[in-house]
């Protein structure tokens, strides 16, 4: 992957941060290359503008950094002395520090404390959504990352359909997805799939169990393939056998606001007008009590990224951007549906990455 350090001076000049701190995950990755795992060594990457950056790494992972040519001061420390030290030599590196912006929603407790133990005249500062920022624009390798993960998600779920019988379990099923994800070609899963059955459909977030599949019941399917770090995230509903009135209606609703969720997403428009849209559609209708979560998120490197599909968002939608449009109605007493495509926000239509079929299909 790309060295994309240069990236950071997006933060630097829309904030008025001194450093940025960075741990393993997907910003660490975006930037540097390097895929670390977040594990009980502290591992930061502190980057300062105008400075080379400074790296805060347990000596066994020093090997792998420098394998990908990044120009930054390596501060290496062993387990048997402890990481502190290291942290103060970083602050001797950098000098008089305002404030460091952190990943709050990924740096954990004991790095901050590290961080303000040896910047002590220094502000921490939550800045996970700045810094992700630098992720929100993809460009042509990451859409072709993108379009690999789904391309190898539907196949996977079109042979996973030929396999569904009455009495087969959620779980059956979604062993079967997952040995197909990996067989077609996936590095890995973008998360644990979601394979729903009858009522346990309404569940949006539910976990597979061992119930037996009837005729007549939903079938909701969420999942996604991972191709380069990157992940698909497509969800599509179906029935056993049949589907009566009630439940085409209620297809037939979830699928309306889909389209006008995709219909919504053009550059310009901001993230509220394309949630309003959807839920507009989804309140307005006779199952309105089933509205349960807002439209969608962005993807790429995470599942769920910024930026977020949602009433109160008025962020403009750029080209580049990659969101997920997933509205869903979910009734507890007997099935859920939910419809979910990634999107590519381009100058003209969106580009629809999802090419499965969204049409009312009984298996």
């Amino acid at each position: 992957m790309t060295n994309r350090l240069h990236k950071i001076d997006i933060i630097f000049n829309n904030s008025d941060l001194d450093v940025v701190a960075i741990v393993p995950g997907s910003n660490f990755k975006y930037l540097t290359g390097v895929n670390f795992h977040l594990m009980e060594r502290p591992t930061l990457l502190l980057l300062k503008k105008n400075t080379k950056p400074v790296a805060i790494l347990p000596v066994l992972e020093v090997d792998s950094f420098k394998i990908h040519n990044i120009d930054a001061d390596v501060i290496s420390w062993q387990d048997k002395d402890g990481y502190i030290d290291a942290f103060y030599k970083a602050a001797d590196i950098l000098g008089k520090v305002g404030s460091i912006g952190v990943e709050g929603q990924r740096m954990r407790y004991f790095e901050s404390l590290a961080l303000q133990k040896a910047f002590p005249e220094t502000k921490i500062v939550n800045s996970h959504s700045l810094i992700s920022k630098v992720r929100l624009l993809k460009d042509s390798k990451e859409i072709e990352n993108l379009k690999k993960a789904i391309s190898i998600s539907e196949k996977s779920l079109t042979n996973t359909i030929n396999y569904i019988k009455e009495n087969k379990t959620e779980i059956e099923i979604k062993n079967i997805l997952i040995q197909e994800i990996y067989k077609n070609g996936a590095e890995g899963l973008s998360f644990d799939p979601i394979v729903l059955a009858g009522s346990n459909s309404a569940l949006p977030h539910g976990h597979s169990s061992e119930y037996e599949i009837k005729k007549g019941d939903a079938i909701l399917f969420d999942f996604g393939a991972m191709v380069d770090g990157y992940n698909a995230d497509i969800t599509r509903t179906f029935f056993l056998d049949f589907a009566d009135d009630n439940q085409k209606d209620f297809y037939g609703t979830v699928l309306k606001a889909n389209l006008l969720g995709i219909e919504k997403s053009l550059v310009g428009n901001t993230l509220n007008d394309v949630d309003d849209s959807v839920l507009n559609s989804l309140e307005q209708s006779r199952y309105s009590e089933f509205v349960v979560h807002k439209t969608g998120h962005g993807l790429g490197l995470d599942v769920h990224e910024d930026p977020y599909v949602m009433r109160g968002n008025e962020e403009k939608l750029e080209e580049g951007m990659v969101i997920t449009i997933e509205p869903g109605l979910y009734n507890p007493k007997s099935l859920g549906v939910r419809i979910e495509d990634d999107v590519h926000i381009t100058l003209g239509v969106p580009e629809i990455l999802t090419s499965f079929t969204k049409n009312l299909t009984i298996i």
